[in-house]
Order: structure tokens, then C-alpha cells, then sequence
């Protein structure tokens, strides 16, 4: 069952998120979804997203993801209640769905405020990526698929800034996954984002 009563994105009764593909089973979704990201990313990879850094790009980042899996791909979250995650010590709560859009607006001010980070040097790009990539985690636009979606904008952001983000060093491993799933509930729960930029340091190259 999911956690949320009347949750309009699963199929009634289940904690099963609605698919294109129609599956009602969560192992069968889990193999459609890695198949269809897997050709997403590669297409993204020929035909990038492109336009400003804000919230439509951010939508547009998880539609190109996420539309072939969901009819609600791009869609901001709806009020399911709190989201929650229990992982890496911590039970990590996200902001409130119907604070979404004026927290997004927020962030990309800033963000834009900052030029998009452009001309920082390493150290410096890093500790303020790992800040927005904090703050755009801790609003979790999306009822599903937040984190994949930041995998592929902050390397577009760090490319606009003059930098490379490979974010593919990362998560070689079970260790290295949960040293990052850490870095990131650290930095949503207590607002402590200096592991996730020493994370984004070691995987920038401007080589």
C-alpha cells in the first residue's frame, strides 16, 4: 500500500506508481523504468536540454527522463502529505508539495543571482553546487525520479559554468552510493553540505 492515503499517482490500493507501460507488479515497473531512463539518458546525451536554468528547465529535465514511464513526467508534485525516506541514518522529510513552485522560484533567483555560478574555481564551484543541488533536493519537485533528474541538470549547469560533472564515478560502488546518499540527507536535514561538495569536487574535471 503506499503511504499516502488516496495517493493519486498509484493505482488504488497499491504503492504502485502509474505507468505507461500499465504494470501493476513493482518489479516488473522498476525493469520498464530502468530500460526507458537508460535510452532517455543516451538521447539526452545527442539532443541536450537547452533554455535557461529554472523551473521549466528542470520540468523539461524529467519530462525528457520520465515520459515514457509516466503520464505525469514533468509535473509538479501534487499534496500527498510529507515525503519521507528512511536511508543513511536519517528519516529525511521533504518540503511541502503546495510549497514547491515559490521554493523553486526562490532557488533559481539565487541561482541566477549568482550568474549560474559561472567563473568560480573548483573549490568554490563545488561548495555551491552542492548548495543548490541541496536545495533543489529538499524541495523534491517530483513525486518520483528527483535525484536522477539532478543527476542530469547539475552536470548541464556545471557545463554552462565551464566546468565537466561526471556523476558516473560515483556510485561504483555500494560504498561509494551510500557515502552519497549520506552527503545528500546530510545536507537536506541539517543543511551540512560539505561532503556532498567534496562528492561534486572529486568528480569535476576541466581537463
Amino acid at each position: 500500500m503506499s503511504p499516502f492515503p488516496n495517493d493519486p499517482y498509484c493505482y488504488p490500493g497499491t504503492d504502485v506508481l502509474i505507468n505507461r507501460g500499465d504494470y501493476r507488479v513493482q518489479s516488473e515497473l522498476s525493469k520498464f523504468e530502468a530500460d526507458a531512463v537508460f535510452l532517455a539518458f543516451a538521447a539526452m546525451e545527442a539532443r541536450p536540454v537547452t533554455g535557461p536554468f529554472d523551473t521549466r528547465r528542470l520540468q523539461e529535465t524529467h519530462r525528457r527522463i520520465f515520459g515514457n514511464v509516466y503520464p505525469w513526467a514533468a509535473e509538479l508534485r501534487k499534496d500527498i502529505g510529507i515525503m519521507t525516506k528512511n536511508r543513511s541514518g536519517f528519516a529525511v522529510a521533504y518540503g511541502p508539495a503546495a510549497n514547491v513552485p515559490t521554493a523553486l522560484e526562490g532557488a533559481f533567483a539565487k541561482l541566477k543571482a549568482e550568474r549560474f555560478l559561472l567563473g568560480l574555481d573548483l573549490g568554490l564551484f563545488a561548495r555551491r553546487l552542492a548548495f543548490y543541488y541541496s536545495e533543489l533536493d529538499a524541495i523534491h519537485a517530483f513525486r518520483e525520479g528527483n535525484s536522477r533528474t539532478l543527476r542530469a541538470f547539475t552536470p548541464d549547469l556545471a557545463l554552462a559554468a565551464g566546468h565537466r560533472l561526471a556523476w558516473a564515478r560515483t556510485g561504483t560502488t555500494a560504498d561509494d552510493q551510500q557515502r552519497l546518499y549520506h552527503a545528500r540527507d546530510l545536507a537536506v536535514m541539517r543543511g551540512d553540505t560539505s561532503e556532498l561538495a567534496e562528492i561534486i569536487a572529486a568528480n569535476l574535471n576541466n581537463d
